[in-house]
């Protein structure tokens, strides 16, 4: 089950409001010759959450790894759309990322329709030793990115949704020993979710749920 969290938040006697919405992506492969089974787990275990709130500059990006499948992200790409500056990284446990990425730009980005094209100050990779350093299943990196100035999370969940700010894992580590590369595009969360908050000094979330299929 995929949820969505939405909040409007009331702030003060000038009745300012904060919106913020977290969106989840998963991921296609794009390397020729890439078994199915490496195919399959990447669509089933890489995912990016894209958090913006109103009002706030920053767009925050949740990149992780679930399941049980052996794999490591180990490289991180973006295409950057309203993203202005690469702001900072939190790594989880067991994970050690730095920004920059060597290569500068997602191994096999021609085979990407269209073609990925990196930006490379927004780009992110593991510290040697590189698999162990990865984003293995179950661990996750948070990078923070500021935005351009008027953007909205409707701004941000389109262009993402869209393919205009795209992501690229490179993946290594695979139960074959091989590696491949992912794109963002399998849309998790077809539709925003808002809240609206009615009363000074008051909180209300609202957790809006898909059905299971």
């Amino acid at each position: 089950m995929v949820t969505v969290f939405a909040s409007l938040v009331l702030l003060g006697m000038a009745g300012v409001f904060v919106q913020a919405q977290t969106v989840t992506h998963g991921f296609n492969c794009i390397t020729p010759g890439a078994s199915e089974m490496d195919r399959t787990i990447g669509a089933e275990q890489l995912l990016v959450d894209v958090t913006y709130h109103v009002g706030d500059p920053t767009a925050t990006f949740k990149f992780y790894n679930v399941g049980s499948m052996p794999c490591s992200i180990t490289d991180i790409y973006i295409q950057d759309g309203h993203l202005t500056s690469f702001l900072y990284l939190v790594n989880s446990s067991g994970v050690v990322f730095s920004p920059g990425a060597t290569p500068s730009n997602l191994p096999d980005a021609q085979y990407a329709n269209p073609p990925f094209v990196a930006t490379k100050k927004f780009s992110s990779d593991s510290d040697p030793p590189t698999n162990p350093n990865g984003i293995d299943h179950g661990e996750e990196l948070t990078a923070y990115y500021s935005v351009q100035s008027g953007i909205t999370v409707y701004d941000i969940e389109a262009e993402v949704g869209q393919g205009i700010l795209r992501i690229g894992y490179h993946v290594q580590a695979f139960g074959d020993g091989k590696s491949a590369s992912f794109v963002n595009g399998l849309e998790q969360v077809p539709e925003p979710a808002t809240v609206l908050l009615l009363g000074l000094g008051c909180l209300i979330f609202l957790r809006k749920s898909k059905k299971n299929y």
